[in-house]
């Protein structure tokens, strides 16, 4: 069991932020915070019934996949932190439980889905008024269907991860967070690369069949979530090591399409060439 930090922390600007992005995200990820914050924050034994007790509210709210959303975050959290696991490790975890999570309460209950019947006539509604003729609005109702999968892992790991660091933020205030190693840099490994490029060559291949080019589809397109992920990471080393790129780094801004694809291209390359480390050195070799 990790050891309790001593005393209170600040940040209450910052949870009030991420409660108004959490808000914004979903009711899973609101009661994602809550739930982890109360399992970890107090002794098991209070916190597990009062976070069950919120698990309730998310499923009088958001029905069965929010409340499998926040099951699958909060618990797979709640449980690496407190078994000493680096708090990097324990949101990655937490973040990829969550993404099965909406996927799979997708798979047992399609009614209830990002596409519903209910959110389906809403989205038609949306797209009338912007002025889609017929056929573009069935157009966007059949991609929408199509990447699904990937839409729902996207926004459960991008929920979750505000989440977690809500979670983190309620904790310290109350001086109640284990003091846990923040973990080693966000690495991929060669499994996730080759899974993608497994995924790429499908896309690019010719006579594959209809439910298999949709699978790797969807996975081209949450990979970019993790490879994005390391390249934020890279660019902050880079800021770190060269304050003077900002500049360079503020097109980013502007042209967000770009950084993205930027991003994403250099968390790939960093799983060969380990792009932090060389930049580490660079700046050493700058220094002597």
């Amino acid at each position: 069991m990790a050891e309790r930090t001593a005393g209170a922390g600040n940040g209450l600007i910052g949870i009030i932020a991420l409660g108004i992005i959490l808000v914004l995200m979903g009711v899973p990820f609101v009661g994602m915070a809550v739930m982890a914050s109360m399992m970890v924050g107090r002794k098991l034994g209070q916190g597990l019934p009062l976070a069950l007790g919120i698990l309730v509210v998310v499923y009088l709210i958001s029905d069965f996949s929010g409340a499998l959303i926040a099951a699958a975050g909060s618990g797979v959290l709640a449980g690496s932190v407190l078994t000493g696991r680096g708090f990097r490790m324990s949101a990655a975890a937490a973040a990829s439980a969550a993404a099965v999570g909406s996927i799979l309460g997708t798979v047992i209950l399609p009614g209830h889905s990002l596409l519903s019947p209910e959110n389906v006539q809403a989205l038609v509604q949306l797209y009338s008024t912007a002025g889609m003729s017929s056929s573009e609005i069935l157009f966007m109702m059949e991609l929408l269907d199509y990447i699904l999968p990937a839409l729902l892992a996207v926004w459960a790991v991008a929920g979750t991860l505000a989440s977690v660091a809500a979670a983190r933020l309620i904790c310290r205030r109350g001086g109640t967070w284990p003091d846990i190693a923040e973990g080693d840099p966000i690495r991929l490994g060669l499994l996730p690369a080759w899974i993608l490029i497994a995924a790429l060559a499908v896309n690019l291949a010719g006579t594959v069949p209809p439910v298999i080019r949709q699978a790797a589809v969807n996975v081209s397109i949450f990979m970019i979530v993790p490879y994005t992920a390391v390249g934020l990471s890279i660019c902050r080393k880079l800021l770190l090591l060269y304050p003077q790129v900002f500049l360079v780094l503020l097109l980013g801004i502007i042209f967000p399409p770009l950084a993205i694809g930027a991003l994403a291209v250099a968390g790939i390359l960093d799983t060969w060439l380990d792009l932090r480390t060389r930049i580490e050195r660079s700046k050493e070799r700058k220094n002597q």
